[in-house]
């Protein structure tokens, strides 16, 4: 048999028999097709070794999906699209760094045809220690007859540490207020720091505020 006849003979019917079987396979691969929008959660990487972000990045970004209607309805239930900001590469400074599909995880099924924003700004500062003396901030009185004697804290120093613009601007370090009113007994207990909303981390662990309750003097 010659094969160039099976390619030949009745060629125009053979075309129009493959047409038709590429027609049905894309409408077979597309059918329930559709897309959707998504709000999902953005996560910072690779921050470099000592370096730390400072102001605001978006926790979020929108992406839009393309896939099958099943497959949409599973991610949107179970929530399995996480978008990565990879910062390996930033430096001191502001850095534009551009989102792509390939940021967004995701399962194979769908495709990401849409981000918005696809380009997320992020300021990178050098991460610095620096030790500060505690001051407490008493706010009250002890109960009648009774003053405040002695205030100690221990450790008399603590260590922050965190972007060297924020430690820069930190002049004083307090506790938030503690209540004595009423108090009749000396007590031992651990304050809360005032960080004025600075993203900073203290080193020391079981900080300690002694505050010593003495008769008040005739």
């Amino acid at each position: 048999m010659d094969i160039r006849s099976i390619f030949i003979e009745n060629w125009p019917i053979k075309l129009v028999s493959l047409a038709l079987a590429v027609t049905l396979w894309f409408y077979v691969t597309s059918k329930g097709k559709t897309e959707m929008s998504l709000t999902v959660p953005l996560e910072l990487r690779n921050v470099p070794q000592g370096m730390a972000v400072i102001g605001d990045v978006p926790g979020t970004i929108e992406v839009r999906l393309q896939g099958q209607e099943r497959a949409l309805r599973d991610i949107a239930a179970d929530k399995k699209v996480v978008g990565t900001l990879d910062l390996s590469r930033g430096k001191e400074g502001e850095n534009s760094i551009h989102l792509s599909p390939d940021d967004i995880s995701k399962t194979s099924d769908v495709l990401v045809t849409h981000l918005n924003p696809f380009e997320i700004t992020v300021t990178l500062d050098h991460l610095v220690r620096k030790s500060f003396r505690l001051k407490p901030v008493l706010v009250g009185r002890p109960a009648a007859g009774l003053r405040v004697g002695t205030v100690a804290v221990a450790p008399p120093r603590i260590t922050l540490e965190g972007p060297e613009s924020v430690i820069d601007a930190i002049s004083v370090l307090q506790t938030m207020p503690i209540d004595v009113s009423g108090m009749k007994d000396s007590a031992t207990i651990e304050p809360r720091i005032d960080f004025q909303g600075k993203p900073v981390t203290v080193l020391e662990q079981n900080i300690s505020v002694s505050i010593t309750i003495q008769k008040e003097l005739p």
